[in-house]
Parts: C-alpha cells; sequence; structure tokens
C-alpha cells in the first residue's frame, strides 16, 4: 500500500481568492495536491495484530533513521509519524516516547481497513 493510495486529489486554480495571489507570482494557473489524512489510533486500535517497539527520541535522531532501523527502508518514516501523530521530526523533543509499530505489513494491512 502506498502513502497515497485512495486519498483525494485537491486542485486549485487562479480563481481562488486564498491561491490567487501566489498563483499569479508563480505565473502558474492551478495547482493539485493531496488532502492528508490523519486517524485518531485509540489505545485498543494500536493493539490489533502488531507489536509495538519503543524507542527514545535522542539527538541527532531522525524519521528516517528508526524506518531504516525496522524496516529495513528510509521509505516508511511517515508510518512511525502517523502512528505517533507527530508528522515530522520536529515534532519530537528529546527523551519523547516514540512507538513503532511492527511488523510493518501488519499495520500497513490496518490501516488499510480504516
Amino acid at each position: 500500500m502506498k502513502r497515497y493510495d485512495n486519498n483525494k486529489i485537491i486542485s486549485v486554480d487562479i480563481d481562488n481568492e486564498l491561491y490567487r495571489s501566489v498563483l499569479e507570482k508563480r505565473n502558474i494557473k492551478s495547482i493539485s495536491f493531496y488532502k492528508s489524512r490523519f486517524y485518531n489510533l485509540d489505545d485498543t486500535s494500536k493493539n490489533l495484530n502488531f507489536t509495538i517497539k519503543e524507542e527514545r527520541w535522542k539527538e541527532g535522531e531522525k524519521l528516517y533513521k528508526l524506518s531504516k532501523k525496522y524496516y529495513n527502508s528510509v521509505n516508511y518514516w511517515w508510518v512511525i509519524g502517523f502512528f505517533n501523530q507527530k508528522p515530522t521530526d520536529s515534532d519530537y523533543s528529546i527523551g519523547d516516547l516514540v512507538l513503532v509499530p511492527y511488523p510493518l505489513e501488519e499495520f500497513l494491512d490496518f490501516i488499510g481497513a480504516l
């Protein structure tokens, strides 16, 4: 399952007041982007069909590094951010508990069912 599967694509054009000045400044007529979906993962749903590994955020830590460590790929950093409801590295502070759902395939199956 890819990160953007089943996400709605939003398009805006120069007639949209909110984006008009940006589009004119960049000399483009329209843009398209994906609408982000975040879910509230309650404590019961976090424990279905997968385990949770715990890590402490330390100096120099990055989501992609945790992804490489647990999933053997840097491409799934967003899974850890999604699971913790903190989508970027800057949302974490040193000492924060970071929960990593494992194995990856089980968690992807779970969020695909949402």
